[in-house]
């Protein structure tokens, strides 16, 4: 079994004035910080921005066979700490929206404000059985078993059509992956299930999801924004999973208008 690490072992990169409230970014499976890069840049003149490499994924080392979503959240209740602040305002897409979820459950203490993008809280069983399967599918046949479903699922035919740059860039990424830690994050994603305590979240909350996703659709997004009172939902149009791929500039503009540039 592998030790979990601690904040002084991620892999990360922080910019911007460090007078504000962190803003931390997590990436989805398979990918790393760099795919953040568009909503860094815009950001990081107002926001003091952390984005890092979960582990096993970018330049953070891991095998992650032992990752629980607890695990999760307090790694990123380390980064929280070690940032220097008393509480930061997270943004999570995909996995990266179940570990702030989670985070915000176990460590109300240390959050501000709550970004939830392409994400759900849970799942059908029968999504769960395939999510299951996706793992074994990695654990057999490496990262080429599972590159052709999952870009399907990230992206809209007209993306996969005229954007081969976007795919190219996560075709690299997935194949640097290691397939045992790809297939271990999608057993942990399999058991999200936090639905039935969402109602405890009360830190502003906004809520994005592509209008065509179909591993987190807008159902999924509108049973959070049922729970989460207060919270804003914004149906992405003509957009598919992996938003900040395919809306970078929307959703940029959305995080910039939410997210609070006030001291720490």
């Amino acid at each position: 079994m592998s030790e979990f690490i601690s904040a002084k072992h991620v892999n990360m990169i922080r910019t911007g004035p460090r007078s504000t409230r962190p803003v931390i970014l997590i990436h989805p499976v398979g990918l790393d910080l760099t795919f953040w890069d568009r909503q860094i840049e815009a950001l990081q003149d107002r926001h003091d921005v952390i984005a890092y490499d979960l582990p096993g994924h970018g330049d953070t080392p891991g095998a992650i066979h032992d990752w629980t979503f607890d695990r999760s959240a307090g790694l990123l209740a380390d980064i929280v700490r070690s940032s220097g602040a008393e509480r930061a305002q997270i943004v999570g897409i995909s996995v990266g929206g179940m570990i702030a979820q989670t985070f915000a459950l176990a460590y109300p203490e240390l959050l501000h404000t709550l970004v939830l993008v392409s994400t759900a809280s849970a799942f059908p069983d029968v999504v769960r059985e395939a999510m299951r399967d996706r793992a074994e599918t990695a654990r057999r046949e490496g990262m080429t078993g599972v590159l052709k479903a999952n870009t399907e699922r990230w992206f809209t035919p007209e993306t996969i059509k005229t954007r081969p740059d976007i795919l190219d860039r996560v075709r690299k990424a997935l194949f640097a992956r290691d397939p045992q830690v790809h297939a271990a994050m999608w057993e942990m994603i399999s058991g999200m299930n936090l639905t039935d305590r969402l109602r405890e979240i009360s830190c502003p909350t906004q809520i994005l999801v592509g209008e065509l996703d179909p591993s987190c659709p807008p159902a999924s997004a509108r049973v959070m924004h049922e729970q989460i009172a207060g919270s804003r939902m914004t149906v992405l149009p003509d957009t598919s999973h992996m938003t900040i791929l395919e809306r970078p500039q929307l959703i940029a503009e959305h995080l910039a208008n939410f997210l609070e540039p006030s001291s720490p």
